[in-house]
């Protein structure tokens, strides 16, 4: 076994490995203040301090620079911002005109004056030419060779580490399971030891992978994931390992089970941000014919119905050797290629980044978020939210040291999981002998699919998941979005093949004796159909063919033709297997009467009836007068019920409390948790968005620790639980649920296109297999009193109610590992009152957000202090106190020319009921694009922004993501 002495050491190298590995983004700004410092201007912060570029000046005798703007700037960066892409090649060439169209300014893009109000006493030529001096990218390169010389070794070692901690942590999930059987022995076959018992030494040791296992890269149309390995086995199924993902181990008996994989995780913007990070910067280029990564992923939907894609594993290169050194390697080319590409002029980065778009926006702070903070530590064991690459979280901006805190919790964690002794007794299992079932024929991820998956989809189920360019259609219809008004005077094969037609630059192709504008891919060899209004996209796209009459026609879709279309064919539109129902909880006593709910469903949905259902006001109508007796009888059964049994109940014995570093990761503070509890209540300030962020972004991670049933205030079990019953089983909201959650986010003030809210709690939630249960009662709930009967007695009501429901959903349908979401107040005792935490015997997490930039953490809870409406000092106390820096602020009350007053920023918004992106452009003037809705999605025609345009998404915030993954800036209205 690994002795304490070796953890040390594997400790004692991650964390100098991870400060000392370059962070460009922290490297820029260090150049920054330097350069700030050698012109005497050491008192800015160089994040304020801006370059603008301007289209026209007027002389002014009492600017710096001698010239005055009168318009927005129509494009800006930041100092650090420069310093990576430096001024472009046109600057170069035109240094003495800098002082006329550029200036250092206090104020970055939006409307108003540039003149010697905020100006910044430094010449953009005398910056140019420090540049030249500083010559950054060669500092940088040197600085990523001098970390690889000195900790090549330890990243290995680390590699292997990591890789063996997510092993035994699948394993020790169930390790009598046949996948848990196949993992361990790939494990032995890529390092050649036990998992039981490595030592330092064998951590240490180059082993080549053992004979019937192919060790091999994972390409797309050639573009090769850099931190992927994918293990093909004598029978052809594979095992694929995705470093810095929660469940970074997938198993695929055939090749459809992969292709079907891809899909599934790049069918959203956020999810394909994601997948598309282990990936070099590079791969979104694109060059000639050969497409960039986020192009090809859109090619691959257009067979969705299929077993396969030629593009799919194009390369399916062998690897040769030990796999930690070629995961190092790999790490260490990305590195370099990274910054190469990254660090290049601006002419440059606007012919390659991404899919060439940025330049509309006059920035390239998007696709640069991947690169200020390596990705290659992913390799070693850092999640991708622990570096802060989630979409929110990098526009925020993370400082190097909380990035570097993460990380190295991150690794940490995994250190420690070779040291659980609980975690590695329970992933040694039974021994291979004692297997029952053939360990060549191992279980996979997905269960089989049952008759009702294998039955035709009904069209309301296809309209509902399958976004409409992807529907399947007849040929006719197939290609009427494709279709040119174009008459084609070219000569046939003037476009270099036969059949194809070059005219003003374009290349056409005759279907059925119509012209159709198309591209050619080079990885596919062929020709596809592109939508003309938008042609440098592949969101729709047709593939093509010649048939053997040498006419073209398009691909014919495999699955999506006759005999109807599979349901289980929806997964990859996000529709997941139907869960099965759970047994129903008996009804309590202070539930309203069913026959009365449809009278009283307004009053118990939203708040405005106070005065009629607590009989200071009657109603003249007498059922719904009876209704409101109804209720206040529910009321004081479920009050008087809840005091008498608060002022008498023993409490159960509380668990220990776990002692954490202040810098654990989000893996370490959950597994600890629930070593001495099988439940835990996270207490929040409900506009908070860190306890949702936290529950959202580790929702994977509480299923794989056995987590099964999140517990939610607010949501009753007399009104909202059968909508909740129906989307755990289906993952459809009902509409009634819908607007119930669009105003509680609405209430509290969480705005309904951020990640962290209430309905993607839910979301989150269901996707991850964790069923939702309601723990409120409108009688709890809503507390309408003419007078009540004490301050607390909504705490009283509502923890007694919690109690009971969760109490019996725990025996009726069996005892489970569970996690509560509940206000503040009612996670521990508050003022006397039991708290959740307390009637449970389990531990209570209170959340709390802090300002992005200040150190958070975990730790005991010093308690929190409100002041009420009536200036009494309240306070709040749980267990542990996690502090999450994120950004929360909203302006309020400004007014929309204001708040979008950058270049780039948007938001969205609602009038009279239309939809609408609002963003600033380049020119300054202010764009409202109607959003158009189709079902569920959401999408806008937006021809000049053809990453987006006509792309169907899931939701505003998948907008927003994508919005700002290429470089917009959204703004809380």
């Amino acid at each position: 076994m690994l002795s304490p002495h070796a953890e040390s050491q594997l400790r004692a190298i991650a964390a100098p490995l991870v400060a000392a590995c370059p962070d460009m983004r922290q490297s820029a700004r260090d150049t920054a203040v330097a350069l700030l410092r050698k012109h005497n201007l050491s008192h800015l912060d160089p994040d304020q301090v801006y370059l603008n570029r301007f289209y026209t000046a007027q002389s002014s005798p009492r600017t710096f620079s001698g010239w005055q703007h009168l318009d927005p700037p129509v494009q800006s960066f930041t100092l650090p911002q420069l310093v990576m892409h430096r001024f472009d090649v046109h600057d170069q060439d035109n240094s003495d005109l800098l002082s006329y169209l550029t200036g250092f300014y206090s104020n970055g893009p939006g409307p108003g004056f540039y003149d010697e109000h905020n100006e910044i006493r430094l010449e953009p030529q005398a910056v140019l030419e420090d540049f030249w001096q500083i010559d950054f990218s060669t500092q940088f390169h040197h600085r990523l060779q001098a970390f690889w010389q000195k900790h090549a070794e330890h990243f290995r070692v680390l590699a292997k580490v990591n890789f063996l901690a997510k092993v035994i942590e699948m394993c020790a999930a169930d390790s009598s399971t046949a996948l848990a059987h196949l993992v361990r022995r790939v494990a032995t076959a890529l390092t050649g030891l036990d998992i039981a018992s490595p030592t330092l030494e064998q951590l240490q040791a180059v082993v080549p992978p053992a004979a019937g296992y192919r060790v091999c890269t994972f390409d797309i149309g050639g573009h090769v994931a850099s931190d992927f390995l994918r293990i093909v086995l004598e029978d052809g199924s594979q095992l694929l390992y995705t470093p810095g993902e929660t469940q970074a181990l997938h198993f695929f008996a055939t090749r459809q089970d992969l292709y079907w994989w891809v899909l599934n995780n790049t069918n959203e913007a956020e999810n394909r941000a994601r997948f598309m990070a282990h990936f070099p910067l590079s791969s979104r280029a694109q060059k000639d014919d050969r497409l960039g990564l986020n192009h090809l992923i859109d090619l691959l939907f257009f067979n969705w119905g299929g077993d396969d894609h030629k593009c799919l594993n194009q390369l399916d290169s062998t690897l040769s050797g030990d796999a930690f050194s070629h995961l190092r390697d790999a790490a260490h080319q990305r590195m370099i290629d990274d910054a190469q590409f990254a660090l290049r002029s601006n002419a440059d980065l606007r012919k390659q980044l991404w899919i060439g778009y940025l330049k509309a926006f006059g920035q390239v702070a998007g696709p640069m978020t991947a690169v200020d903070w390596p990705i290659a530590l992913a390799v070693v064991g850092a999640g991708l939210a622990d570096m802060g690459l989630n979409i929110d979280q990098a526009v925020n901006g993370h400082t190097t040291s909380e990035r570097q805190a993460g990380v190295t919790g991150a690794i940490f964690a995994a250190i420690d999981t070779l040291f659980n002794t609980a975690m590695l007794a329970g992933a040694v299992g039974v021994g291979d002998e004692q297997m029952l079932i053939d360990p060549q024929v191992p279980e996979g991820e997905t269960l089989a699919t049952p008759e009702e998956e294998a039955a035709c989809a009904t069209p309301a189920e296809i309209e509902t998941w399958v976004p409409e360019p992807f529907r399947p259609v007849d040929q006719h219809d197939l290609l009427a979005p494709f279709e040119t008004n174009i008459i084609l005077s070219a000569e046939p094969g003037s476009g270099g093949q036969e059949g194809i037609y070059l005219q003003n630059g374009k290349f056409y192709a005759l279907i059925d004796e119509r012209p159709f504008e198309v591209r050619f891919v080079q990885q596919m060899g062929s020709w596809v159909v592109i939508d003309p209004e938008n042609p440098y996209s592949f969101y729709r796209n047709l593939p093509i063919r010649m048939t053997a009459d040498g006419q073209w026609q398009p691909l014919q879709r495999s699955g999506l033709q006759g005999g109807g279309l599979p349901r289980k064919l929806l997964g990859a539109w996000g529709r997941r297997s139907d869960a099965p129902a759970v047994q129903s909880l008996p009804a309590t006593p202070y539930e309203i009467p069913s026959e009365t709910r449809p009278l009283l469903e307004a009053a118990a949905n939203a708040p405005g009836e106070e005065r009629a259902l607590s009989g200071i006001m009657s109603s003249l109508d007498p059922q719904v007068e009876a209704s409101y007796r109804a209720f206040r009888a529910s009321r004081d059964a479920l009050a008087i019920d809840a005091v008498g049994y608060l002022e008498n109940v023993i409490p159960p014995a509380r668990p220990a409390i776990p002692t954490l570093p202040r810098d654990a990761s989000a893996k370490l503070i959950i597994r600890s948790l629930y070593q001495n509890s099988e439940g835990l209540v996270i207490g929040e300030s409900h506009s908070g968005l860190g306890s949702k962020q936290f529950l959202i972004d580790n929702m994977p991670m509480l299923r794989r620790e056995k987590i099964k049933v999140l517990y939610v205030e607010h949501f009753m079990t007399d009104f909202h639980q059968a909508d909740l019953d129906v989307f755990n089983c289906s993952g459809k909201m009902p509409a009634r649920l819908s607007t119930y959650v669009n105003n509680l986010d609405e209430g509290h003030g969480v705005d309904l296109a951020s990640r962290y809210s209430f309905r993607n709690v839910l979301i989150a939630a269901q996707k991850a297999g964790i069923r939702i249960q309601s723990i409120d009662c409108m009688a709890s709930y809503r507390q309408a009193w003419a007078d009540p009967p004490s301050a607390v007695i909504r705490q009283q009501m509502m923890n007694f109610y919690a109690h009971e429901i969760i109490e019996a959903d725990q025996g009726v349908r069996g005892p489970s590992r569970w996690v509560a979401l509940v206000g503040n107040s009612h996670a521990s005792d508050f003022e006397g009152v039991h708290g959740v935490s307390e009637l449970q015997g389990a531990i209570s997490l209170r959340v709390e957000d802090i300002e992005v930039g200040l150190p958070g953490g975990i730790g005991a809870d010093p308690g929190l202090a409100a002041i009420d409406e009536a200036m009494d000092v309240r306070r709040v106390r749980s267990d542990l106190r996690l502090q999450v820096a994120i950004k929360a602020a909203k302006p309020a009350g400004e007014e929309m020319s204001v708040m979008l007053r950058h270049t780039g920023t948007f938001t969205f918004e609602s009038t009279d009921g239309q939809l609408k992106l609002v963003h600033r452009s380049r020119t300054g003037g202010l764009v409202y694009t109607p959003i158009a809705q189709e079902g569920e999605r959401f999408h806008v025609r937006r021809p000049e922004w053809p990453w987006i345009s006509e792309r169907r998404l899931a939701s505003l915030r998948e907008m927003r993501t994508l919005l700002e993954h290429h470089g917009l800036q959204y703004v809380l209205t």
